[in-house]
């Protein structure tokens, strides 16, 4: 078995660590149903006044994560084995102008890819970094103790990095309307900014069963009223809870919830931005709808998340190339 330093070190040739959303999912408390209106019913979407639609533009933001391998260490001094991880992590910002042809390249504005070798435990490898050279440059990672288990951990390295290609975005001022795929895990960092969750996965309605018929009466580029909710889990440790207003958006013609997604701000925005802002997502979602024949996810999976996620993916690498030479450098005794 190789040895790295006093460890003994074996690799995990076939072993995927689980890399999981679920962590970050969801709240248990619906807070208060008419903060925006007593009556019920579907409200039809538009461009607030306030919005210049012919220069509009829409930055859509997500990440993309990869277990490059497992390995494990063994410490003869204590007898104890710890797990550790090769990932590599991605973020990036697709800008669109509404209405306006555009295209991938000039779309892209912001991209950036972390690479980590992640341990349990309090282990000292006495190694900030591992490099592995290539015929094209090297592939650096930086070496980090998981304050928890790995998968929530590599999670929270991934809404940090979307977290900062966002403020980057935001700060250049590129865009009117901020879209992030996912809850918004990360807003107790980024309060008081525009950023808007899309989630497509729904693992809980935040509606009471007298209001579910709602979502049935809704047509293309209606909404729900908005909704408040309460004590969502974040990743700030300072910080467990926070309050968000969130609505739903009908996507397509199909029925049931799976032409439905559902938005969300950061309540400190205030109800009356947040209503301007589900007006606005409830007229936009659906026109970057994705379609059944090119989509398994449709029509949920926006087509500016899938572009952005297929070329954060080829931005990673060759995972057989990084594999091989994770495999090599532990073959030669790191």
């Amino acid at each position: 078995m190789p040895l790295w330093g006093r460890f003994r070190i074996s690799f995990d040739s076939w072993k995927m660590m689980s890399l999981d959303n679920h962590v970050l999912e969801e709240s248990s408390e619906i807070g208060e149903v008419n903060v925006e209106t007593s009556e019920w019913k579907p409200i039809n979407g538009c461009i607030p006044e306030d919005y210049d639609e012919e220069n509009l533009k829409i930055a859509f933001i997500d990440g993309v994560r990869r277990t490059e391998n497992i390995v494990y260490l063994e410490d003869p001094n204590s007898a104890s084995v710890v797990e550790g991880a090769f990932v590599s992590i991605g973020a990036g910002a697709m800008v669109l102008s509404y209405g306006k042809v555009n295209s991938l390249e000039d779309s892209l504005k912001k991209s950036v890819v972390k690479r980590y070798f992640l341990l349990r435990d309090n282990v000292d490898i006495s190694q900030p970094t591992i490099v592995f050279l290539t015929q094209t440059g090297k592939l650096e990672f930086k070496v980090d103790r998981a304050k928890k288990e790995l998968s929530p951990y590599v999670n929270e390295l991934m809404a940090n990095l979307e977290l900062w290609v966002a403020q980057q975005v935001y700060k250049a001022k590129m865009a009117d309307l901020m879209i992030t795929d996912g809850t918004l895990h990360y807003v107790a960092k980024a309060k008081n900014l525009p950023f808007i969750g899309y989630v497509k996965k729904h693992r809980k309605i935040y509606l009471y069963p007298e209001h579910i018929k709602v979502l049935q009466e809704l047509k293309v580029g209606q909404r729900t009223p908005i909704i408040l909710i309460h004590s969502q889990p974040t990743m700030d440790s300072q910080n467990k809870s926070f309050d968000k207003y969130t609505w739903y958006v009908k996507l397509n013609e199909n029925e049931g919830i799976t032409s439905v997604a559902r938005l969300e701000v950061p309540a400190e925005l205030g109800l009356e931005e947040a209503v301007k802002l589900a007006n606005l997502t409830a007229y936009l979602m659906p026109k970057f709808a994705s379609a059944e024949f090119n989509d398994k996810r449709a029509p949920q999976n926006l087509i500016p998340i899938k572009y952005l996620e297929n070329y954060l993916r080829r931005r990673l690498g060759s995972q057989s190339l990084i594999r091989r030479l994770i495999a090599q450098r532990i073959m030669e005794r790191v």
